[in-house]
């Protein structure tokens, strides 16, 4: 069962702070920092991709998250 839109709203937040802190992070990084579900994690990612909040960038090492310019 997905989680409603407040828990994903919340969760978003949780998200969009732990980033602004780090400047940039794994999704297992923000897993551990926000203390949420995998699931709960994706769909926060994916409102915060699509808002333009966030941005999504891949290198040898992985995939990291970092804040918009």
């Amino acid at each position: 069962m997905l989680p409603d839109k407040s828990v994903i709203q919340s969760c978003s937040m949780r998200v969009y702070k732990a980033i602004s802190c780090a400047l940039r992070c794994t999704f297992m990084e923000l897993q551990a920092q926000c203390k949420v579900t995998s699931t709960e994690l994706c769909l926060s990612i994916i409102q915060l991709l699509q808002e333009k909040k966030i941005r999504q960038e891949r290198n040898a090492d992985g995939v990291y998250y970092s804040l918009s310019v």
